[in-house]
């Protein structure tokens, strides 16, 4: 019978009182070398089973690390529970990594002589990243392989996390002034494409030259003046912003939409009609056309 795929790599199984100076610490270079690390349901305390929280721990995890410190051994473990534990981890062919954080193998060897001969990896004159790296090599070899011992380094201390969220801050830094630079080029009201950018005189002698610009929605500006206002623009004109002014000649009907706002001036509509209805419904109709680009 296959065993079940395991969701994690490790668990770390420790006393509660050593999580904020070692284990948290060690837990997080972990997953930041690419490592699944549970830990949080194994932080022991006075009274709980040693071997039921190992036995939870490897039921999910492929291997188990248990941070042997002071703190844990003043617990009262029952001697025969560590036998026990230590000799389904032969039967069962289970994977503990004992790590001896500020204890002595006399202390170890005192408490339970089986636990001191098992091979532990020791935190003495090194901190939890450095212990991390030690733990990488065991536990996922193929992540230990791929990158160099320096770049491991900074990884677990998190400097290249640093590094690479600053690589990430300049390249949205140039982004947002790659966007900048480009908001010149689309309307601000709607945000349509330019269509044309053209020199043209700003005097009748050409004395003066500025640019205008010309926008899908219909949106122009020259020199920095609004030559033709956008439909999505706040301020566009509505229908009662005009006069509407007709002239008869001969069997036709000319009438002129006059603005009676700045910006309803800025809108030039005008249509013939063969009566003087006909004329205003087809202005009614090209200022509707207008309004309605987007």
């Amino acid at each position: 019978m296959n065993e079940p795929e395991k969701k994690w790599d490790v668990f770390i199984s420790h006393a509660s009182e050593d999580k904020e100076a070692f284990v948290r610490p060690l837990a997080i270079a972990l997953h930041t070398l690419g490592v699944s690390v549970w830990y949080d349901e194994f932080s022991l305390k006075t009274g709980e089973s040693l071997s039921r929280s190992i036995d939870r721990g490897l039921a999910g995890s492929k291997f188990g690390l248990v941070v042997i410190s002071p703190h844990f051994l003043s617990k009262p473990w029952p001697e025969y529970e560590l036998r026990g534990l230590i000799s389904r981890e032969i039967d069962e062919d289970r994977v503990i990594l004992p790590i001896w954080h500020g204890v002595s193998r006399h202390q170890v060897l005192e408490f339970s002589p089986p636990l001191a001969d098992k091979i532990a990896l020791k935190t003495e004159g090194a901190n939890a990243q450095d212990m991390a790296i030690q733990i990488l090599r065991d536990v996922r070899p193929d992540l230990y392989a791929k990158h160099p011992r320096a770049y491991l380094e900074k990884l677990a201390s998190g400097e290249a996390i640093r590094e690479l969220q600053e690589q990430i801050d300049n390249v949205q830094v140039e982004l947002e002034a790659t966007r900048e630079e480009l908001r010149e080029y689309r309307c601000p009201h709607c945000n349509s494409e330019l269509t044309s950018r053209n020199d043209a005189p700003l005097d009748s002698e050409q004395r003066d030259w500025d640019i205008v610009e010309t926008f899908a929605c219909g949106y122009q500006v020259f020199g920095g003046e609004v030559q033709s206002p956008c439909p999505k623009d706040p301020a566009f004109p509505k229908w009662e912003d005009f006069d509407i002014q007709c002239k008869q000649r001969e069997h036709e009907w000319t009438c002129f939409a006059v603005g009676k706002t700045a910006m309803a001036k800025l809108l030039h509509l005008s249509s013939p009609g063969r009566t003087k209805e006909k004329a205003i419904a087809n202005i009614l109709a090209q200022y509707k056309r207008y309004a309605d680009q987007s």
